[in-house]
């Protein structure tokens, strides 16, 4: 039972990294008037980047929730900040973008604490 949360949690992050992506693709499609608070600003949500995002992101607020019921949320909050980890290498994969070697330090960081979290109460 408790692999199952673990799942429940793997894929909570999993859906908010992919979901952080397709907001940033759709960010750079957007029209700059639909930006602007009013009816138009409505049009955001069509776009289908940010429409996906928004569906990924439910999915990960339910299954945050699932995990949420069984974990301890000083270990299940944490494990969140394995997302930044997601992100980077999304980020560098899809998006192309640059990732300097003080990132992937601060990456490593990141691992090595949520490690230290998660065997922290055996």
């Amino acid at each position: 039972m408790l692999i199952k949360i673990y799942i429940f949690m793997f894929l909570a992050v999993l859906f908010t990294s992919v979901g952080q992506v397709l907001q940033k693709i759709g960010s750079g499609k957007i029209k700059k008037s639909h930006l602007k608070i009013g009816v138009k600003s409505f049009f955001v949500f069509l776009n289908p980047y940010i429409f996906a995002a928004l569906i990924m992101l439910f999915l990960a607020t339910v299954f945050y929730l699932m995990a949420l019921s069984r974990l301890p949320l000083s270990v299940a909050y944490p494990m969140l900040s394995s997302g930044y980890v997601i992100v980077v290498l999304l980020s560098r994969i899809f998006l192309k973008e640059e990732v300097s070697l003080k990132r992937w330090i601060g990456v490593f960081v990141i691992i090595t604490g949520i490690f230290i979290i998660f065997h922290s109460g055996q």
